[in-house]
């Protein structure tokens, strides 16, 4: 099932800025034409998923897009599904790494480690790695040896790590992931959601030497026992082609397909995007390219109500001109493009003075005393429905 983020949105944010100012007098409306329309006349509520700025197509089977900044799901498909998760896998283990001990301890590989399999960096038993070149081997890389070499040195045994992996998913509230092992190979009861690898890649960012190592593009690590030197270079093509993209972690198995958990920080905002069994290795990255636009493209903060301009006038005795009224505060949300131009503006009078109201639909966001003055600060408002269009258009750079 498709979802989108629209009303519900709206209805957790509070006005960034909302006071209450008593006024007197009587008011009319100001141009109260198509968007601003007289108290208690509102149009529709918009019909959920019926608007241009829709989600992008993708071939991934489930996936969510966060954003960050605003704590706001703005899209999601089938996020809940469990399935195999493959090397993203590795984010939990990097995170009891870090949990566990420093970064530049010593680690001496054992003999299991290289025989693990797959995506290597190569190690060699005897080898002495420090657990950050390790985590550079594992986070870039995908390395898998690397990955089991510190999951033996964290929890002593391989079981023993990926006990502590099952009680950090509890811990951040991931209820529909199990590991069973700190590289992401398929296994039984190996699996997670594209929620639950949302809160993990969080968890991830949130530590500083973590989020440093994944939104690298190369690292160096020891050289081969012959004296070769070795370097490993990310997994996560978005490093490279995607503007703003600073993680995650890229992940593949026949059962999990072509997995992605993608992040990307532009004018502010922080974006998260996971994709999981996406159909190939290039759908990946473009599945979450995609996403990534439709978040920072379609929704933003949008001032709806701005202090200085116009809203009604104000009748004066004697046939004497009217005197505008202003909004004292501005009021900005959080909202997709589509909702931001159907936000209608209504000039009132609440009983205790007069005020202009932020609707959409049938849910009022906010509502700013209105003041008189003799001049007015801003050019006329005539129409609130173009001019909320007209701010969005601006503050998208779409003039």
């Amino acid at each position: 099932m498709l979802t989108y983020a629209r009303h519900s949105g709206l209805r957790r944010l509070a006005p960034l800025v909302l006071t209450v100012a008593l006024i007197g007098g009587s008011m009319t409306p100001v141009g109260a034409t198509v968007g601003a329309t007289v108290a208690g006349q509102l149009p529709p509520v918009p019909v959920e998923g019926l608007f241009t700025g829709s989600p992008p197509d993708v071939t991934a089977q489930t996936w969510i897009l966060y954003d960050a900044t605003f704590d706001r799901v703005l899209a999601e498909q089938e996020a809940d599904q469990r399935r195999a998760m493959a090397s993203t896998t590795k984010m939990m283990t990097a995170l009891l790494v870090v949990d566990n001990g420093s970064r530049f301890d010593r680690v001496t590989i054992s003999e299991t480690a290289p025989e693990v399999g797959e995506a290597e960096i190569d190690l060699v038993a005897g080898e002495v790695w420090t657990v950050d070149q390790l985590l550079n081997a594992m986070l870039l890389g995908s390395a898998n040896d690397a990955a089991l070499a510190v999951a033996e040195h964290v929890g002593g045994t391989v079981d023993g790590f990926v006990r502590l992996m099952n009680e950090r998913a509890v811990q951040l509230g991931m209820n529909d992931t199990r590991f069973a092992n700190p590289h992401g190979l398929d296994e039984e009861n190996h699996f997670s959601t594209a929620r639950d690898l949302l809160t993990l890649a969080q968890a991830v960012m949130a530590v500083d030497e973590l989020a440093a190592i994944v939104a690298k593009r190369e690292a160096s690590l020891p050289a081969t026992i012959d004296g070769e030197e070795r370097m490993v270079q990310t997994t996560n093509r978005l490093l490279f082609e995607y503007p703003g993209a600073n993680g995650v972690k890229t992940g593949f198995t026949d059962d999990a397909g072509w997995t992605l958990a993608a992040s990307a920080e532009r004018d502010g905002r922080m974006l998260y995007a996971i994709v999981m069994g996406s159909a190939t290795v290039d759908r990946r990255f473009a599945d979450a390219a995609a996403l990534l636009d439709y978040g920072f493209s379609e929704f933003g903060v949008v001032e709806v109500i701005v202090a200085g301009v116009d809203y009604a006038r104000r009748r004066l005795p004697d046939d004497a001109d009217a005197e505008e009224a202003a909004a004292t505060e501005t009021v900005s949300f959080f909202a997709n493009r589509d909702d931001a131009e159907l936000i209608v503006l209504t000039p009132a009078f609440d009983g205790e003075g007069a005020v202009v109201i932020a609707s959409l639909g049938d849910e009022e966001l906010a509502r700013v005393p209105l003041e008189t003055t003799t001049e007015s600060q801003l050019p006329e408002l005539t129409d609130a429905f173009a001019w909320a269009s007209h701010y969005w258009d601006w503050l998208f750079g779409n003039d």
